[in-house]
């Protein structure tokens, strides 16, 4: 590099056009290759942004329609299934589908939520954790207190409402020295006073004394 700067204009010209000859293929393909990749991210990225703007209106037409199934969250779980928007709309449908006793319906929108994010690195989900309470309570509803066990079994973070479902279910199976402590975890949890006198009522069952 010494060389080529201590060396005249005209030997530079010579050294440069000696490198370009060797390697200018190697050279075009590099800014060949830069040209695409600056053109393919600036794509994903408006793509991105029209993406984010069609699934936010799409998703704003379904909170505010009257219809008990939306087109526009239809859509979304059609074209859009693997965002947050086609996740809130599997959970309030599923609320829908159980009230009007749709029990198995409403478990399979809750369960593509779950199944979803199953990969996730994420400690605590809050979508994960909402379709699980609905699914166990629907579980409970139905009396299938051994898929509760199943829904929770592989659960790392257990919420208050969680632990009080899988107590109920394990007091259901006759697990009482489980769901005790299930009801006990529970209870140190739990933040509402309201809630913390319910499960202390179902420990009590259990135990036959108030556990405070």
């Amino acid at each position: 590099m010494a060389n080529f700067f201590s060396a005249s204009q005209e030997e530079q010209q010579e050294i440069l056009l000696s490198i370009w000859q060797r390697f200018k293929y190697l050279i075009i393909g590099f800014f060949v290759l830069l040209v695409v990749f600056i053109a393919a991210r600036d794509y994903v990225k408006e793509s991105r942004k029209e993406s984010d703007l069609k699934t936010s209106m799409l998703f704003q037409d379904y909170l505010e329609s009257d219809e008990d199934w939306p087109s526009s969250g239809q859509e979304l779980l059609d074209v859009y299934p693997e965002t947050l928007y086609s996740d809130f709309v599997r959970l309030n449908q599923a609320k829908k589908e159980f009230s009007k006793g749709e029990k198995d319906k409403a478990i399979d929108l809750l369960q593509i939520v779950i199944d979803r994010h199953s990969d996730s690195s994420e400690e605590f989900n809050p979508l994960v954790t909402a379709a699980k309470v609905r699914l166990c309570r629907i579980y409970i509803s139905k009396k299938e207190y051994q898929r509760v066990l199943d829904a929770l079994s592989n659960s790392e973070v257990l919420t208050a409402s969680l632990l009080e479902l899988k107590g109920d279910a394990e007091n259901a199976l006759g697990q009482y020295e489980l769901a005790r402590v299930s009801y006990m975890r529970a209870l140190q949890n739990s933040p509402s006073q309201t809630s913390r006198a319910l499960i202390n009522m179902k420990i009590s069952d259990i135990e036959g004394e108030k556990v405070e």
